[in-house]
Parts: structure tokens; sequence; C-alpha cells
């Protein structure tokens, strides 16, 4: 492709504040936002999505060299587009309707005054076509799964559609008449809190005395409070004849709050001879913490100890016990509310007593599908999805869904009333009816029996069933008070949905459709389209939400609710248990899946506009925990099958990789080690058909063209500060866009190349490229870095330390006094940033070494923050830019040689360097400033 068809995709973007608007979408607690209607996994961050769709329609200013003769006058106006992608990146832009209309006017000047129409073929939880529209784009979603596509229809088609509508409920039609004024989808949301506050009156009637007050103790008042929530444990028989057959506890931790200031526990006392056991709460310091910590558990898995005897019980014990559906379940504690926080408070026999009841009669019969990667509570008995809640749980989320499904006609007879046509009152009430059941569908994630209460300094509140994507075996249990007014409840998560309708619709936002359709076949009939999406994700878990919505509202969307479960088969996922265990069916469908697809949108694009794909990724898993959230266990250097299968569907079906950027949207605050599963980042390709006369190159051609172009690529990636973590992944993007531009990649015998074999030789040069580096660092760093790779931070033998000095042309005593190493006892070993003095100044230091400064730097990053390394930058001037490069160099060894805790110090480094750049250029200025100002000493 010519220069002179580029969009700014193709060319620049401005990373960092995309990162960072990401990151913030991501977070939890940040008020309003479209994500509040439903829970979806992996999410696309909203910010990524409007970025890349800009990006897309927007030419690059090289596609215009008679206007911007220059390489500095396209400078200036990459910086003014990127003026306004800065602007898109600010928080709660739905209500900065003026910022969706300049970035539309823009893209209007690059596709002849008229958008073209947005398709997501794997819209999932539908960020991409949200922002579509939001742009101001006919915007198409796709998808196989019914709940996928109903949250689209929200966005798309119901939300828009009742925009600048008036609320129909009296209390509201008053409040019109005295002049207030409704915008966007305020009135949409207005009536979903009162019908919302209507069915909660009902439901307090109907189930009211299920949730009964707690006494508070008499040194707060001894009046009755209301319960936050009541905190349980599963029971099986102790195997140990000493117990007598008595049902023991299985509790994960004693603790109920971790906080400084607030230390709460459990404390268990047991009568051994009666067999009986209680639990009292205590507060202030434990006398034993790990005991605390460790509650009644003894390992991964169903390992615990009977409370009674203090004997282990093996883990088949529990599981056989569970499996024959012999579990029970205690009451451990109540969380009570008080005038400013919670009070935890010893269970009493009332509450446990008032929650036994007998569950709904054939309410949630389905089995829970087959998945054992995802779904781990088949194997302890939970089989069928009511045996995910306790009675009362049912009891109450079975009543919410008939008062939802009965409101209906209320609303309708409402909606009548203020004029509305017979068909537009219906149309309205099922809106109405279907926001209240995918209310009722989150109260369902916060009130079954798998939800955790988390008692860290942060916590203090129940987390839901989906806060990771799997459905897990709980031991212990928070059971929410769905009635309450505060934390999880009916009342808030009306609201929460409430105000997430509010953001959903900017002005002149134009109706789109989504529909139930194969991403392969779906889309006959729509062409000219700009095509981006995030390639699906096993959803398979949506059946948790599917049945409760089949139950409400699936009278009304019969298309979508026709099956007992969500259809699986034709999902793009390689999940050998569809397939009776056969891996190789299962592969060949995901990957026939995907080429069919990226085929068929191929005929479908509009040309003037690359195809743009995510693809998300994590670290590779090592706990075990079942996955990430976007459904691949990749990295780069596993050359996992995820990118392989994406890539080789993109390449076989007539495409070339054109641009390639890594973004971020994980939050710094939650950064854990590598291998924990907490790493997150997305992998933007922008696309384009790949030339029809496109040739054929030999393997050595291949390797020169990479050799050439890759060391550059990877340097703008650096200088663009993409994470170490995610380094290896985004080198993928630039190597095969060398790879997608020639029809076949020739090996030395005649047969094509693999996408497999070129992710190989990517990786490989991408290794040698950082080793290249290694010739702009001092001599003792270079030992250093050789001494690392072996060695790390452990002791070596000094014998084998004075060989490799002699090769890096050092001596092993002059490594000492540059302060890297400490030698002794015929031992060498690397000195960590921790052990490095405080004092150090690179001003004065007569050997500084580059090794030194990235440790410096880390050392004062990880005690001081950002603030703190600035300062240090700031003496060391340009000696800075290249201890960013060995970082990058240092988290590729931790990677390859599984050391998580040193990588993660380098990733951070490199991760906060914008930042302390920032900070240190400021002081700089300020420095300059005052010295020129007269009369200052």
């Amino acid at each position: 492709m010519s220069a002179s068809g580029k969009k700014l995709i193709e060319v620049a973007l401005p990373l960092p504040e995309i990162n960072d608007a990401s990151a913030y979408d991501k977070m939890p607690g940040i008020g309003p936002h479209p994500k509040g209607i439903h829970h979806w996994w992996a999410r696309l961050p909203l910010p990524t999505a409007r970025a890349v769709l800009f990006a897309s329609v927007v030419d690059d200013p090289s596609a215009h060299p008679d206007k911007f003769r220059t390489e500095e006058a396209q400078e200036r106006e990459r910086e003014r587009l990127f003026g306004i992608l800065r602007r898109m990146m600010q928080k709660k832009l739905h209500e900065h309707p003026e910022v969706y209309a300049e970035a539309r006017a823009e893209m209007l000047k690059s596709c002849g005054g008229k958008l073209p129409p947005v398709l997501d073929p794997f819209a999932g939880g539908g960020s991409i076509p949200l922002e579509a529209n939001r742009l101001g784009f006919e915007a198409h979603a796709g998808d196989l799964n019914p709940v996928a596509v109903l949250l689209n229809k929200c966005n798309l088609e119901i939300a828009p559609r009742w925009a600048g509508h008036l609320p129909v409920n009296p209390q509201a039609r008053v409040e019109h008449t005295r002049g207030h004024i409704w915008r966007g989808t305020h009135g949409l949301a207005e009536d979903v809190r009162y019908y919302g506050r209507k069915i909660r009156e009902q439901a307090q009637e109907k189930i009211g005395h299920l949730y009964p007050k707690v006494k508070l103790p008499k040194e707060l008042g001894g009046t009755d409070a209301n319960v936050i929530a009541w905190l349980w444990a599963r029971t099986v028989a102790s195997p140990n004849p000493a117990a007598k057959g008595a049902h023991v506890p299985l509790i994960s931790s004693y603790w109920l709050s971790s906080a400084k200031g607030k230390l709460t526990w459990l404390k268990p006392v047991v009568n051994k001879a009666a067999g009986i056991y209680r639990f009292e709460v205590m507060t202030g310091e434990p006398p034993d913490r790990n005991a605390v910590k460790a509650g009644t558990k003894l390992g991964r898995g169903a390992k615990f100890k009977c409370l009674i005897t203090g004997e282990p019980m093996s883990d088949d014990h529990i599981k056989t016990e569970a499996l024959a559906g012999r579990l029970g379940y205690r009451l451990l504690a109540i969380v009570g509310e008080k005038k400013v926080g919670r009070v935890y408070l010893s269970a009493t026999e009332q509450h446990e007593t008032i929650a036994q009841m007998h569950e709904p009669d054939g309410v949630l019969t389905e089995e829970l599908a087959d998945d054992p990667r995802n779904i781990w509570c088949k194997g302890y008995g939970l089989i069928r999805f009511k045996q995910l809640f306790t009675p009362r749980q049912l009891r109450a989320l079975v009543t919410l869904s008939d008062l939802v499904k009965a409101n209906h006609a209320q609303v309708l007879k409402d909606a009548r009333a203020t004029g509305l046509s017979a068909g537009d009152a219906t149309s309205y009430a099922n809106a109405i009816t279907t926001f209240l059941a995918l209310a009722a569908d989150r109260c369902a994630d916060f009130s079954n029996s798998l939800c955790r209460w988390d008692h860290r300094e942060k916590g203090q509140r129940l987390a839901n069933l989906f806060a990771r994507q799997t459905i897990p075996m709980g031991w212990d249990f928070a059971e929410s008070n769905v009635l309450g007014q505060s934390s999880v409840c009916w009342a808030n998560i009306v609201e929460i949905t409430s105000g997430a309708i509010e953001t959903v619709t900017v002005e002149k936002a134009p109706i789109g459709n989504a529909l139930q359709v194969d991403a392969a076949t779906g889309t006959k009939g729509k062409a000219s389209l700009v095509v981006s999406t995030d390639p699906p994700c096993y959803a398979g878990l949506s059946d948790f939400f599917y049945v409760w919505l089949r139950r409400t509202v699936g009278q009304l969307y019969p298309e979508l609710f026709s099956t007992v479960l969500v259809p699986k088969m034709p999902e793009l996922t390689a999940s050998p248990e569809r397939f009776h265990g056969d891996k190789d069916k299962a592969k060949e469908h995901f990957e026939s899946g995907f080429r069919k697809a990226f085929t068929a949108l191929h005929e479908r694009l509009d040309p003037r506009f690359p195809l743009t794909v995510y693809y998300a990724f994590k670290q590779s898993d090592t706990e075990g925990d079942g996955g990430d959230e976007g459904g691949n266990d990749a990295s780069a250097v596993d050359l996992t099958t995820g990118w392989e299968t994406l890539l080789d569907a993109l390449i076989s079906s007539g495409f070339q990789i054109t641009g390639t950027w890594p973004v971020r949207a994980s939050q710094k605050w939650r950064m854990v080690s590598l291998g924990t599963n907490a790493l997150a980042s997305y992998i933007v390709l922008a696309c384009r058909p790949r030339l029809a006369d496109a040739k054929q190159v030999g393997r050595r051609e291949f390797l020169a063209e990479l050799k050439k172009e890759l060391p550059v690529a990877l340097r703008l990636l650096q200088q663009g500060n993409v994470a170490p973590v995610d380094f290896a992944q985004a080198a993928i993007g630039p190597g095969m866009a060398v790879f997608s531009r020639y029809a076949a990649v020739l090996e030395a015998a005649g047969q094509p190349m693999s996408v497999r074999a070129a992710l190989g030789l990517i990786n490989q040069m991408l290794d040698e490229v950082l080793a290249e580096q290694e010739d702009e660092f001092d001599a003792d760093t270079r030992w250093a870095v050789a001494w690392f790779d072996q060695q790390g931070f452990s002791e070596g033998e000094f014998g084998d330390a004075e060989t490799l000095s002699k090769a890096k042309n050092v001596g092993v005593n002059g490594l000492v006094e540059a302060g890297i190493v400490a030698s002794g006892r015929s031992k060498v070993r690397l000195l960590k940033p921790t052990e490095l003095t405080a004092t150090w100044d690179p001003e004065t230091d007569n050997r500084l070494t580059v090794w030194e400064t990235v440790h410096h730097l880390i050392r004062v990053l990880e005690s001081g923050g950002e603030s703190a390394a600035a300062a240090l930058v700031g003496k060391l001037g340009g000696k800075a830019e290249i201890a960013r490069d060995l970082a990058y160099r240092l988290f590729s060894v931790c990677e390859r040689r599984k050391r998580p805790s040193e990588a993660l110090s380098y990733n951070a480094l490199v991760q906060s360097w914008p930042e302390i750049a920032r900070l240190s250029r400021a002081v700089t200025v300020t420095k300059a400033t005052e010295q020129k100002l007269p009369g200052m000493e």
C-alpha cells in the first residue's frame, strides 16, 4: 500500500494517553458507566475503542503530500489530530458531546462528508459498537451469544430510540409539569429507578420477613440495625470417629476485617467432648495471625482440618461427601450497618434458622456447561444452577424476576396514559422491563453461594462471583441482604443500572442494530463497511445469566431465548469437550471458523479503511486459576495457539498487517508478580487487503527485510514506552507486517513458511536485537548482564565471575569498587536494589555504570515513588534514557529465566517512566525560572 492512502492508525497514535484513559476505564467505582448495565467478561475499554475507530477513519497527514509537504508540517498536523484524540480520552466523555462532535467533524473530512457504517462481527460486551454509535456511525453488532446480543440491543436500539423521551411514571410527570428538563436517556433511567423502587416495595411485602434486622450491642446503642451480609461456611461430616459424625466448617480464613485499625476475626470455641462449636467475633490484634489467616484450611483444593478434633480431612473425603450432596452450611457471623461503617456480630440462632427453608420448586434445574477450564464447582457436586444459590437466595431472585415480569403491565398502562400509541407503549414497557431484568441478573452475580467476603484493607465488602472468568468452588461465602439499602442490594443495583443508562447515548447518536448472527455468513447484504472487532472469548459462563434472563424476559425476545441454554457448538472456541474430547477437531473448528469469518469480511470492507482486530492476552498462567479474561493463555515467547490462529486466519484470507499498537488496560496499582493472571494488554492490528501482485520471496530475503525493519520498529516501541511485559507481544506486529506483505515466504525446500515458523524467527530476532543493544552499555554493565542471566541475585563461584570478567575486560575487584557486586568467601553476587547505598550521587560517582543507574532508580522508585525517581533522573541527565533500555533487556532475561519478582521491578520502572520524565522536566523548568528571577539568591 502506498503511503498516500494511510490512515492515522497506520502511522502514529498518542499511546500514553490512550493507555492511561483505558486503565481508568477498567477501574471499579468510577461512577456511572455503560458497563454498569450488566457484567461482561474482558470488556474492551471504551477509550481504546473510540481512539481506534477515530484513527482508522482519519487520514494521516502523509496521505496529503500536496497539503503537508514537509515532515515538519506533517508532524504539526499529527499533533493537532493527537489533540483531538487526547480530548477524546478525558473522563466521563458522555458529559462532553462537543468532543464527540469535534471528532465526528474531523472524521467527515476524511470520508467524503458521510461516515461509513461500522460492523463488529464478534461484538461481545459491545464496547466497539457503542463507541461507534456515540461517534455518529451507523453501528452494527453481531454475535452468536444471546446475552451479548441483548446487551448490544440495549446500547444500540433501545436506549437511542428513547433518547429525549420524557419518563412515563406518575411522579416524574408531576415534576415535568414543574419545568424539569429531561436530557438524553435520563427520562428512561428515571423510569427504571421509579419502577425499581416499586418492585422493592412489593418484594418487601412478600419476603421481607426473611431479612430480619440485627440488634447492635449496648455500646453501639442497642438498637435494631439493618444487615449488610451474612457470612456462612459450608460444612462436612468429620471422618474422625471422635467427632461422632458432627458436621464441621470449611473456612478459608477467620479474618472478618484485616484492615489496619479495624482488625476483626472469628474465635472458634470448641467443646470436644460434646462435639459442638460456636464462633465469637473478636477485635484487635489476634494472638496468632497465621492461625487466623488459615482458618480451617490446610492447603490448595479441598484440604481442611476438623475443627473438633484438629485432625486433617482429606480432599477425597470432602469431594466424596460433596458429590453425594451431603454438604451443609453454618452461619459464622453477621455484618451489620451502623451510622458510620459496619459492625461484625456473632451469629444468632434466629438468623441461622430463618434462612433454612425449602427452595422454590422447578427453578433453575438446568445443568452447568461441561467446561473444566472455567467451571470447577461441578467436581464438588454443584452441577445444576439452582445449587449455586441458597434457598433464601433462590426465593429472593425468583421473587424479583416475577415482579419484574408483572411490572410490565403497570409500565404499559402509565405509558398509554402519556399519549403513546399502543405499539410505542408496548415497546417502552419492554425497554423498562429489559433493563430491570438486567438489574436482577446483576443481583444474581452478587447473591449466590460462591460470593466471597473481602476482608482486606480496601475491601470490607462482598465480592461478586464473576470478579474473574470462572465459576470456582467456594467453601465459605457471603450472602447479601438483597432487600437492604446499602452495599450490594436491589436498590443500589437499580441505581447503578439507571446511572449507566444515562451514559449510553450522546447527542445525535443514531439507532444501530444488534443481530444474532454468525460472523462468516451473517453480514451478507452489508458492504463498504469499517470493520473493527475483538475476537471472541469463551462465553459459556454466560449461561449463568441466560437462565435468569430467559425466565424474566424470554417472552419479550423469543428469537434470542428459544433454547434451554446458550447455543455453544457454533462458537469459535477450541473447546475439546464440545468434540468428545478430540483436541484436533476442536482446533480445526476454531481455525476454520476464523478463516471463514475473515474471508467473508474481506469482501465487505470499504477499501478506504483498514480492518482493525484486537488480540487480548496475558502472561502465561502458572497459578492454574482457569485462564485469563480474554480466553487466551498467551505469551509471544511460547508461540501460543491464539496468536498463531488469529494471524494465520488474517493472512490466509488475504490480509496484510499495516500497523500494530499495544494498548495496556491494567491498573498500575494492581500490579502483582508475573504469572498470577493479572497483567492484561491488547494488541491492535490494522490490516489491509494484500496487494494482488504481491510477490513470493525466499527465507533469506524475508530475514534480510526483517533484520532491516524490526530493530527500527523495536526502538520506536521502546521510545513509545511500551511496557517490557508487553514488548515480546508488541514485537510480533511489525515482524508479521513484513511476513504478511508477501504472497508467500518459501522455505529452502520450496514449501511456504508457516505462521508458527515466522513467529519463531521474529522472537529469535527480538532476542538478538535486545542483545545487540548491550554494545551501548559500559563494560561493567555488560558483565553484570551476563552474570545476572546466569545467577540472578544469587551467589556464584568467584572463579566463574573472574572468567567472565576477563571475557568482558573488567576485574572483579573493580566491580566491587563500582558498587554493583559483593565478593567474599570465594563467592560473588550482584547487589540487590535494596542493598544499594541511599547516599549515592551519580554526579560524584567516578565509575558510573548503567547497571547501578537502573537499580538505584528502582530503589528510589520503590521507596520514594515517582517524585523521588524524577529527582534522580534530573541528576542523571542524558544518561537516564539508556537505563530504560537496560530495563527492557533485564526484563527479557527475567521472563526467560522465570524470575517474576525481579521482572516486576523492571517493568514498573519502564511503566512509570513517562510520569518520572514529566516530573523531572517540571523540576528542571522550575529551577531555571528561579535562577532568572531577580533578587533570588
